[in-house]
């Protein structure tokens, strides 16, 4: 299960088979500091973003690690990081798989799903950044296959949490999206609601699973970001004035 933490005064959340995993580091972002505007949303020469990244790191155990950076997309594309030259300039794509040591991979997200994956042996993790459209894309699944491909990484040898995101309860989504996904066991329709409701997490799991893993290897956040105005970020429930979390993760020295 995602414990919550408080470090610094930087709330942040760490999931607990994870945490078993020596040499691994990493967390997931609240909104929570000394007081609910703590963000890494974009914005062109605000100092106070790099402030953020540089308190966060410090306050899970990684001050100092280089970040290497994904410009999201909403795709498919998995990156395979065995340089540090994203530290510089992102890479396109939606998910970023890495056995570097010392440094951290991550995603941002504001209802979309960060999940954070770990190899057993610390040779390799993975960030990976789902909205509807990554999901549609079978992002879990590529990253899976890229762990092993690119790494020599197993998937009886991971363990994946899946952090927190847009719930159920919140995420009413149109025809297209139930087409594009295609999987009608991640879908929930009541007489009250006039659309479908896209269970994002259950549809990553289930990647996850058709990919190799067991159940037991797959942690997911039951928080959602649309209902806990005080702990999260949420675009569909902000707009365009919403903040955005940063999920991370790294293998120690």
């Amino acid at each position: 299960m995602l414990q919550v933490k408080r470090k610094s005064q930087i709330t942040f959340l760490q999931c607990e088979a994870l945490n078993g995993r020596p040499h691994i580091v990493h967390a997931f972002s609240t909104r929570r500091s000394e007081r609910n505007d703590f963000t890494f949303r974009a914005s062109s020469g605000n100092p106070i973003l790099e402030i953020n990244r540089v308190r966060f790191l410090a306050a899970i155990g990684a001050a100092g690690w280089p970040s290497l950076k994904l410009k999201q997309v909403h795709s498919g594309i998995v990156r395979d990081m065995n340089d540090t030259s994203a530290a510089n300039e992102a890479l396109e794509g939606d998910a970023a798989v890495t056995g570097l040591r010392g440094v951290l991979i991550g995603v941002q997200t504001a209802d979309c799903v960060p999940i954070l994956v770990a190899d057993s042996q610390a040779r390799a993790v993975a960030a990976i950044h789902a909205g509807w459209r990554g999901t549609a894309a079978r992002i879990a699944d590529t990253t899976v296959k890229r762990l092993f491909s690119f790494l020599g990484v197993e998937p009886k040898d991971l363990t994946v949490a899946i952090g927190p995101h847009i719930g159920v309860c919140c995420y009413e989504v149109g025809d297209e999206v139930v087409e594009a996904i295609g999987d009608p066991a991640v879908f929930e329709r009541r007489a009250e609601w006039p659309r479908a409701h896209l269970n994002l997490g259950e549809a990553n799991r289930r990647q996850f699973l058709n990919a190799g893993l067991l159940d037991e290897q797959i942690e997911t956040s039951s928080l959602c970001t649309h209902c806990s105005q005080d702990l999260f970020h949420s675009y569909r429930r902000d707009g365009k004035k919403a903040g955005a979390m940063l999920s991370v993760i790294g293998i120690a020295e």
